[in-house]
């Protein structure tokens, strides 16, 4: 069998043209020739019947453990509305694990606050179901209904023994009970969505999510699933349904915590609680940046500046090597963590977390300087802040912090650069004592101060603006340029200050309507000039609305960017007006590049916005306009909400229609605030 050329013919007409064959009926046979002379074309005519007869044997033996579940009322997310697949709207698959009445599937078949479902056999018998565990970190739920003597026991495929292009049968039972619907492919990679769960091409969709995934021989490779690509900006893993790209969790891995689900658990993915140096979060080394302070990961002794280079005695080498590591665990199992700290290998007993303590972001009040020279220059001090009351002023230079902490004693590092000064106030919380070797000409003394909480709102000085003239005029250049280039349709439209030292950026989404035009820069020339902010002008790819392929266009722009100025990564904002502000927030969610702040006005956080609790160097700054009305309470809303996951929220000066350009720029510049 030529695995891999069959396998296409089968995504061809099972996957592509052909979405489904309705086993057990006369259209079976229409299919199955259809599929046999597809495989036979891809195949050079060699025979066929013994796959067909295969792929009939092997959904045959599951066929009748493959339920349909149908949602009793409604889920939040079916309310909210809006979305193209929305968790709970609708009927979906089961896969009966045991013929006593335990049934697993999935959370967007059966949301957390979804307890009960209705079960309908293969013969049309109903049966209601309950939930009664959870493993929160795959997005499954075991059900318990009524004995169910006539379905087949299951067989697991071998997790070790699932390999790229072997054959993949999809089986749901979502679009009717009397029928499975089948999709055919090949397992197109394995230990993906870090670790938990196989790739495959076999068509899937939320129809059939909890259906079954099998083999030629009928064993179950896994449930079918929406697993996130979250380093894809897919953080709810439907985005890819209708793609070519499926997701199933292995049985192997469902069963091994049967007995877990079946007592009632739920099981959260396990934490670290450490952020890494690195802004590249697959390929970059994984050197820690911060610890939260009271993380599985401080509690253990593990401090910014460690290099991972094993987990349980596996080598790491990037941080998506750790990811995959702590991919399948669980809050609460231990993890022998291997760090090198200056040459020196140490390995700590780390026991995962369910969640981290609310984190806030704390900062001494500097903004740093530009320096190839080892320790931190302070570029400029926020007045009234920590910094500025201890005396320290433009010039300085941090040589070494020591941070008081009454749990583990007094910790002292070399400050080699910026990084290590933020990882090390990220793993502070305000109030927190810190004492600074600083020095300034030929003296160095120790000075102490206390970090408070940064800003929420725009401080009423910034730092100072450039080429400003006695009048208060702007006397320096801005250069107004496309950022297009290859496959680039709709190239957006950059304002560039002169000189040469790295600089902020901010992304501006306003309402859409197209190709962006250099005229929407003139607003923009003064202050991004001021400022010393690159300005960019997102367009829009149609002219009534935003879309994912604007997100791709607005990478490219940074990337285009880059080649014509130096940029600061840690100081990129995103900020927009109406559908562009709402815009903003997705794509700053879901786009590779970190944004560290966003900000928009005459508009709310959009519905499929996902606010994950705060971390150090992850979480942006927010600025958010004031409405009237029904977008008020919104706005009100979306605030509570951000805060109370430890984000920080700020308001937004806006004068009518005015663009607030000047606070935007200035604030981008403060983002590297620490």
């Amino acid at each position: 069998m030529r695995r891999h050329r069959g396998g296409s013919a089968a995504r061809r007409c099972g996957a592509r043209r052909v979405a489904t064959w309705s086993i057990a009926a006369p259209l079976m046979g229409v299919l199955a020739a259809s599929c046999a002379a597809a495989l036979a074309a891809a195949g050079d005519g060699e025979p066929t019947r013994a796959e067909e007869t295969a792929f009939r044997e092997a959904v045959d033996r599951v066929a009748a453990a493959v339920v349909r579940l149908e949602p009793i009322g409604g889920s939040a997310a079916e309310l909210g509305g809006g979305a193209e697949a929305v968790p709970g709207a609708g009927p979906t698959s089961g896969l009966v694990i045991d013929p006593a009445g335990w049934i697993v599937t999935t959370a967007f078949g059966v949301p957390a606050d979804m307890q009960r479902v209705v079960v309908v056999r293969p013969d049309g018998v109903r049966l209601a179901a309950r939930a009664v565990g959870r493993d929160a970190a795959r997005g499954l739920v075991l059900l318990r209904t009524e004995p169910l003597s006539d379905t087949p026991s299951l067989e697991a495929a071998a997790r070790n023994g699932i390999a790229p292009g072997q054959w993949a049968l999809g089986i749901g039972r979502g679009w009717t009970h009397a029928a499975p619907n089948v999709t055919v492919g090949i397992v197109s990679a394995v230990d993906r969505a870090w670790g938990r769960g196989v790739q495959t091409d076999a068509a899937t969709s939320p129809a059939n999510y909890g259906g079954a995934l099998v083999d030629i021989r009928g064993r179950v490779i896994g449930l079918i699933a929406p697993l996130p690509a979250d380093t894809a900006g897919m953080p709810a893993g439907t985005e890819l349904y209708d793609a070519g790209i499926g997701f199933a969790v292995p049985l192997e891995d469902i069963l091994a915590v049967r007995s877990r689900l079946e007592a009632g658990e739920t099981l959260e993915p396990g934490i670290l609680g450490i952020a890494y140096r690195s802004r590249d979060r697959l390929n970059g080394e994984p050197v820690i940046g911060s610890c939260r302070r009271g993380a599985p990961a401080a509690e253990a002794g593990l401090r910014a500046g460690d290099r991972i280079v094993a987990l349980d005695d596996r080598p790491v080498e990037r941080i998506a090597d750790v990811r995959h590591g702590l991919g399948r665990r669980f809050a609460g199992d231990v993890v022998a963590v291997t760090v090198d700290r200056g040459g020196e290998r140490r390995t700590m007993q780390v026991t995962l977390a369910a969640s981290l303590p609310p984190w806030r972001r704390a900062v001494l009040g500097i903004l740093p300087r530009e320096n190839d020279a080892r320790g931190v220059t302070v570029g400029w001090v926020v007045p009234g802040s920590a910094a500025a009351g201890a005396g320290l002023t433009a010039g300085d230079v941090l040589e070494t912090a020591e941070v008081a902490d009454d749990a583990d004693g007094s910790k002292r590092v070399d400050l080699e650069d910026v990084r290590t000064l933020a990882g090390l106030l990220g793993g502070m919380e305000p109030g927190m004592r810190v004492t600074l070797s600083r020095r300034r000409g030929e003296s160095v003394e120790a000075v102490t101060l206390d970090a408070t909480p940064g800003p929420a709102d725009l401080p009423a000085d910034v730092p100072p603006a450039a080429d400003i003239d006695p009048a208060g005029r702007f006397t320096g250049t801005t250069t107004v340029v496309p950022l297009g280039g290859a496959e680039v349709d709709q190239p957006a439209i950059a304002v560039i200050p002169a000189g040469e030292r790295s600089r902020g950026v901010l992304v501006y989404f306003g309402p859409p309507h197209g190709r962006a035009v250099e005229a929407e820069a003139e607003p923009w020339r003064v202050a991004a000039g001021r400022h010393g902010v690159a300005v960019v002008i997102a367009g829009s790819g149609e002219p009534d609305r935003w879309s994912r392929g604007d997100m791709v266009a607005v990478e490219r722009a940074i990337a285009a960017l880059q080649s014509r100025t130096a940029i600061d990564r840690s100081r990129i904002a995103f900020a927009g007006r109406g559908a562009g502000g709402a815009f903003a927030w997705l794509a700053a969610e879901r786009i590779q590049t970190p944004v560290r702040g966003v900000a928009a006005w005459d508009s709310g956080l959009p519905r499929q916005a996902s606010v994950r609790p705060a971390e150090p160097g992850a979480s942006p700054w927010v600025l958010l306009g004031q409405g009237r009305g029904d977008l008020a309470r919104q706005i009100e809303g979306d605030r509570r909400r951000l805060e109370a996951a430890g984000i920080t929220v700020g308001t937004l000066p806006v004068n009518g229609d005015a663009l607030p350009s000047e606070d935007l720029c200035g604030w981008v510049n403060l983002l590297g605030l620490l």
